[in-house]
């Protein structure tokens, strides 16, 4: 009985340890978060990375870190100029975003960052290759809306998919018939209401106005384009897509 005693009294102690690592495995997780969430307001993309990183290598396999890695390495694309690597960074966040989705399929984030990903390596892809990428694009946006209907980057990616293969030439026509089964209702119209939406809900968002303004252009209403193209170029850089954006809107408004 003695024996027995003790043994009860070393799983007890046993037991207590193995959670107590846990807890602790999980506060250093949540804190390591925190402060790659710092880095990442900053647009420090790379510290930012490396403490996710350090966050799953604790073993964090939710799909809140492992989104944040993915988009960690997707805005890192911009950092380089090599196409190879572009498109390594696009397929490492890629991957990454579909873990998150394993992870949890209604969290509207990594639903978001797959739809996203697929957008950035849309231009390493073949003709026929863009076309399956774009119908990627539209599904994994349109269920990141039905999970949260107030993200604007949700509307932004659905305007800028309408926006895209409404410009379509004729050999990517045929790729679209061949891989959606026909022609999908894409329209200028339905990218400005998108995008009209996207800025109501995030107005001071850069990228949002000038996709909106381009749109417009697109659409012929010149006046509207020119007053959003401007309102772009007057807001403060806040996101790693902006100057980028920007340069956009200036082109634009260049053709103008």
């Amino acid at each position: 009985m003695r024996h027995a005693g003790r043994l009860c009294t070393g799983i007890a102690g046993l037991v207590l340890a193995m959670t107590g690592g846990m807890a602790a495995g999980n506060a250093n997780v949540a804190e390591l978060v925190k402060q790659g969430d710092a880095f990442d307001a900053k647009l420090d993309n790379a510290r930012a990375l490396e403490i996710y990183l350090q966050a799953e290598r604790l073993g964090a396999q939710d799909a809140e870190t492992l989104y944040r890695i993915a988009r960690q390495y997707a805005l890192s694309m911009n950092d380089s100029k090599d196409e190879a690597k572009q498109r390594e960074l696009g397929e490492k966040a890629l991957g990454y975003a579909q873990r998150a989705v394993e992870a949890d399929p209604t969290h509207a984030k990594s639903l978001l960052s797959v739809a996203i990903c697929y957008g950035r390596l849309v231009r390493f892809a073949g003709a026929k290759t863009k076309v399956e990428y774009s119908r990627f694009i539209k599904e994994y946006a349109e269920k990141a809306l039905e999970s949260d209907p107030t993200d604007s980057y949700a509307y932004h990616v659905l305007g800028a998919w309408n926006y895209e293969l409404a410009q379509m030439g004729a050999l990517t026509r045929t790729f679209v018939k061949v891989v959606y089964g026909g022609i999908p209702a894409a329209s200028n119209e339905e990218a400005e209401r998108l995008f009209r939406k996207a800025v109501e809900l995030a107005p001071q968002r850069v990228s949002h106005r000038v996709e909106l303004g381009r749109t417009y252009l697109a659409l012929g209403k010149k006046r509207e384009a020119q007053t959003e193209l401007r309102r772009a170029l007057s807001l403060p850089d806040r996101e790693k897509d902006d100057p980028e954006s920007k340069k956009r809107a200036a082109e634009a408004l260049g053709d103008l």
